[in-house]
């Protein structure tokens, strides 16, 4: 019992450890100063294409990782299956679709610096000069 205990108590915090490294950015140059986590959950979620003072938002992400599995656990609360479904069934009744994903760091990067409207969420440690922390998870 004390085995089972310690290991979900390890588990615990390394999920909180995690989120305690992702934060939401958008390009240097963006009108968007700051989100809160429902603007964010909106966004990423297909909720709503605009940020809230109504410009167009773009959201991109990696195709996967275990960065993406936490931010979606955090901002809906979503295992990845859960999230596959969700997404399934917003593409099939044309209410929505995921955000734009890239294999990897570097072609997100570059992409996210081209595109009007950019929001995407990174480890603290992956921000650039070019980005704005627009919300930290607590």
């Amino acid at each position: 019992m004390k085995y089972l205990l310690s290991l979900c108590l390890l588990l615990l915090s390394s999920v909180s450890f995690a989120s305690e490294n992702l934060v939401v950015v958008v390009p240097k140059n963006s009108a968007i100063t700051s989100l809160n986590n429902v603007d964010v959950a909106n966004i990423f979620l297909a909720r709503t294409n605009r940020f809230p003072n109504g410009d167009k938002s773009v959201p991109l992400e990696l195709k996967t990782g275990e960065l993406r599995t936490d931010f979606y656990k955090n901002i809906s609360g979503k295992t990845p299956r859960q999230l596959m479904s969700y997404w399934t069934t917003l593409v099939f009744t044309g209410k929505g679709r995921p955000p734009k994903s890239y294999s990897n760091y570097e072609e997100l990067k570059q992409k996210f610096a081209n595109v009007h409207g950019a929001i995407t969420y990174v480890d603290i440690s992956q921000v650039t000069e070019e980005m704005r922390i627009v919300y930290k998870f607590p």
